[in-house]
């Protein structure tokens, strides 16, 4: 393996860094913040989940849980989960 040190940037992998594994989503990236510049809709909020290779997939293992993803108008990541049941947050606004 070798790294050509002229990149931009080492830590991402295509503008998107590792963010850790969120209790729901699963393991989740953020946009690379060296690369790209904070959404400033969600101010860097946004989660894009690693495990899920297409919206309807996403859509349909949130909806088997009773959870509707809300997504940020400026960089189209998970900003919150609301519990369809209910329609209150699951994870507050001050606590992603």
């Amino acid at each position: 393996m070798s790294f050509n040190l002229s990149d931009s940037c080492l830590w991402c992998v295509e503008q998107n860094t590792p963010a850790g594994i969120h209790d729901i989503l699963g393991p989740v990236f953020t946009p690379c913040p060296a690369c790209l510049p904070v959404c400033r809709v969600c101010e860097g909020d946004g989660l894009f989940p690693a495990d899920f290779t297409c919206m309807p997939c996403f859509l349909n293992s949130m909806a088997v849980l009773g959870l509707s993803p809300l997504f940020c108008l400026g960089c189209s990541g998970v900003v919150d989960l609301v519990d369809r049941n209910h329609a209150t947050e699951v994870t507050p606004h001050g606590h992603h």
